[in-house]
C-alpha cells in the first residue's frame, strides 16, 4: 500500500512539474507576443498566432510580425489610423492572451500571412531536418544568435519554429535577410 501511495505521489509531482513547465512556456510565448505588439521600430519581431478564416473555416498558425497583426485588426474592424483607433487596435491585440484570431475580412488574413503562405507540413519537414529544440536552448544560453536567410519563406519557417520554443526573433525591415534573436531585456518587454 505504501508503495502504491509513493507511486501515486511521484506521479502527481511529475504532473505538477509538467503543468508548471507548460505554464511557463505559455507565459513566455505571451510575453514575446506582447513585445512584438509593443515594438514600434523598423526591427520587427516575429510572432506566431492562430487564426480562423471564417469564410473557409480554415484554422492554422501563422508566423507574422507584430505590426502585421495590428494591421489585420485595423482591416477586420474597419478602424482608421487616428490615435483612438490605434489605441483600440493595440488593446484588442494585447487582450488576446490566447493569440487566437477570427477573421472574416480576407484582407485581414492576407495581412497576417496570406502573401507568404507556407504549409504546416513544410514547417514540420524543416523541424525534422533542424534540431530547433537544441538551437533554442543554445540561443537562450548564449543570449545571442543571428542567421543570414535570404528566402522570406525560410525566414518565416525558422522564426515560427523558434517562437514556438520561446525564442523571439526579428528582422530589420530596412536591411532584411538576417534573422536575429531578441533578448528579453529590450524595452518592449517592460510594459
Amino acid at each position: 500500500m505504501r508503495r502504491l501511495v509513493g507511486l501515486v505521489g511521484a506521479f502527481l509531482i511529475a504532473i505538477l512539474i509538467a503543468n508548471a513547465s507548460s505554464g511557463q512556456t505559455t507565459d513566455m510565448l505571451y510575453l514575446n507576443y506582447v513585445a512584438a505588439i509593443n515594438n514600434e521600430s523598423t526591427f520587427q519581431y516575429f510572432v506566431v498566432v492562430k487564426a480562423k478564416n471564417v469564410n473557409t473555416g480554415q484554422v492554422r498558425e501563422y508566423c507574422t510580425k507584430g505590426d502585421f497583426i495590428k494591421g489585420a485588426l485595423h482591416r477586420e474592424y474597419h478602424l482608421g489610423y487616428d490615435d483612438l483607433s490605434i489605441r483600440k487596435v493595440k488593446l484588442l491585440a494585447l487582450e488576446n492572451k490566447a493569440r487566437y484570431f477570427t477573421f472574416k475580412n480576407d484582407s485581414a488574413i492576407w495581412n497576417i500571412g496570406g502573401s507568404w503562405e507556407y504549409s504546416m507540413d513544410e514547417l514540420h519537414q524543416l523541424e525534422q531536418n533542424v534540431n530547433f529544440d537544441s538551437l533554442a536552448v543554445e540561443i537562450k544560453r548564449r543570449k545571442s544568435w543571428s542567421k543570414q536567410i535570404s528566402d522570406d519563406k525560410m525566414m518565416l519557417l525558422y522564426a515560427h519554429a523558434l517562437f514556438n520554443r520561446g525564442v523571439l526573433t526579428g528582422e530589420n525591415n530596412c536591411f532584411g535577410g538576417i534573422l536575429e534573436y531578441v533578448d528579453e531585456n529590450t524595452k518592449e518587454f517592460n510594459y
